[in-house]
């Protein structure tokens, strides 16, 4: 992430990017969110959580994510055997983003590579010069 691939061949940056590639097919089942542990109150008035001192059901794992649309969050209750599982697949996640994130940037690189570096090829058209009264004006170019 944020490397310079400028030095590199078109056919070094493809090398790469079907690298990058083969590895993002290689992550290991994932998904996004976060995980919490720890204990929670019921809220029942007659149950052992309300007495004071009493640190509540649990513990267990909480697994949250943002979605689009109404509520913005998902969560689901994860049980106690299956919580290593979930951090292995959030960390998952974290590597599967870190490589779409080179293979875009690598990507980037060799359409540029591809272009050409900038001077060569197409003439820029001149910037376009204000005219007495401050205002910009249109081409030059003039109509018979």
């Amino acid at each position: 992430m944020g490397k310079d691939y400028s030095a590199m061949t078109t056919e070094q940056l493809e090398a790469l990017r079907q690298l990058v590639l083969d590895r993002i097919a290689a992550v290991p089942a994932f998904r996004r969110g976060s995980l919490q542990v720890g204990y929670r109150k019921c809220g029942r008035a007659n149950c052992r959580c309300a007495r004071p001192g009493e640190q509540g059901h649990g513990p267990r794992g909480l697994w949250t994510r943002t979605v689009k649309g109404p509520g913005g969050s998902r969560g689901q209750y994860i049980p106690l055997e299956q919580i290593e599982q979930v951090r292995a697949e959030l960390d998952s996640y974290a590597q599967f983003a870190g490589l779409i994130e080179d293979y875009v940037e690598i990507n980037e690189a060799l359409c540029t590579a591809k272009i050409g570096p900038p001077g060569r090829g197409r003439k820029r058209a001149a910037p376009a010069t204000p005219g007495p009264d401050g205002e910009k004006r249109g081409s030059t170019t003039r109509t018979r």
